[in-house]
């Protein structure tokens, strides 16, 4: 009964009843500044274009200990109301000066909400790592983190990578190496600074754990950083397990990469045999989640523009043969499409015509000049006309399905 009792009054808040908390702390701390909530979004717009997004800290604060759970809006808060850092001067930045890894996607989001539709290489200072991930260079102080931006680079007269080492060189002296073993070959960081994933960066923590083979990671999140043997099956499965565990569960996903270290550099790299189908599976569970809040974002920024484009679904099917997850688009004659990568695209010509399948890469090389990459960071294709019946000929000579695709 007691125990009941005390669950229910322990319970964490709603979303929205979290929001209305958040947003009077704000007010109290801040009168001076106006503090809107957009319960829609789940974030809080305030003064000269700020943002606040909530999603994260709220998953933060449902999973803290009741007794903790206000600390996490308070740091919130105090990052909002602290003194700005973007103007400080390099001397007094550069002890402060971290490396960060970020999800490339997931910024890109933030700027189809905002309505940007610049390349991300001209709206964010970076280093790409993967496709999916990106370095960036941060102020981090007691109360907020800052990432560096060109305008810094400009009046510290600086470049990225000068800033980049010195802010490698930060982290490898902030703290000794905090790793514990889970099994054999495997391991898992254990700092507590919220700095972990970029450890990956300094290649000689890596070197040092004896895993028994070549060395391989994953960066599920910001605060954890897995690292394992190519060589050994069984701890790479329980790795992934890992890491699905963090990305499902926790804030702030990085990404469902591994990674191995090649000559000094980290590529991104699939085990062989059941346990990179493994590995697959999440990778696609996951990147089809992030294709749904991408055609969101896409949907409601074509809406204000007063644009008619069909922003197309990225969908997955589990195919009968092997379990395989197989990916595929849909493209209608006469409908102005933005396409998302998949392994297949469904050509619909007309009621009466056959569904034709193909895959993404035959559909390209054949509709040729016909097809726009646009500047989203998650592939999407501009397909203003449906393929003439020439590219449609060829198309049909080499149709697949769902059955013969390589996954």
């Amino acid at each position: 009964m007691f125990s009941f009792l005390s669950k229910f009054l322990h319970r964490p808040v709603d979303e929205e009843k979290f929001g209305n908390i958040v947003l009077k702390e704000l007010k109290r701390a801040r009168p001076s500044d106006t503090f809107t909530l957009d319960r829609e979004k789940f974030l809080i717009q305030y003064g000269g274009g700020g943002r606040i997004f909530l999603h994260n800290v709220y998953i933060d604060y449902r999973r803290a200990e009741p007794k903790l759970r206000k600390a996490q809006i308070d740091i919130l808060v105090q990052g909002v109301i602290a003194p700005s850092v973007q103007d400080m001067r390099f001397e007094d930045a550069k002890a402060h000066l971290l490396p960060v890894l970020r999800n490339l996607s997931g910024i890109d989001l933030l700027r189809i909400e905002g309505g940007d539709v610049k390349p991300m290489s001209e709206a964010m200072e970076f280093r790409p790592l993967t496709d999916e991930l990106g370095i960036g260079v941060a102020i981090d102080t007691e109360l907020t983190i800052v990432q560096v931006g060109s305008d810094a680079l400009t009046r510290w007269g600086k470049t990225f990578d000068e800033l980049l080492q010195v802010a490698i060189d930060n982290l490898r002296h902030k703290a000794a190496p905090s790793f514990y073993q889970l099994g054999p070959g495997f391991f898992a960081s254990n700092y507590g600074d919220h700095h972990d994933a970029a450890r990956m960066l300094i290649q000689e923590l890596i070197w040092q754990l004896p895993v028994g083979g070549r060395p391989v990671v994953m960066v599920p999140n910001r605060t954890c950083l897995l690292v394992g043997s190519a060589e050994n099956t069984e701890a790479l499965s329980i790795l992934i397990d890992q890491a699905r565990a963090i990305l499902l569960e926790n804030s702030r996903p990085l990404s469902a990469e591994m990674l191995e270290l090649v000559d000094g550099s980290w590529r991104p790299w699939c085990p062989p045999g059941e346990v990179g189908q493994k590995l697959r599976r999440l990778q696609r569970e996951l990147l089809v989640g992030d294709y749904a809040q991408q055609k969101q974002g896409l949907d409601s920024m074509l809406e204000k523009a007063g644009r008619d484009v069909f922003v197309a679904t990225h969908s997955l099917v589990e195919r009968k043969e092997d379990s395989q997850l197989i990916s595929y688009a849909v493209l209608a004659k006469g409908v102005y499409t933005w396409l998302p990568k998949a392994d297949l695209v469904c050509l619909l010509e007309g009621e009466d015509a056959d569904t034709l399948f193909v895959s993404m890469g035959d559909f390209l090389d054949c509709a040729g000049s016909g097809v726009k990459r646009l500047p989203y960071v998650l592939p999407r294709y501009e397909v203003q006309e449906f393929p003439d019946a020439n590219c449609m000929a060829q198309l049909r000579e080499r149709a697949t399905s769902i059955a013969e695709v390589k996954a």
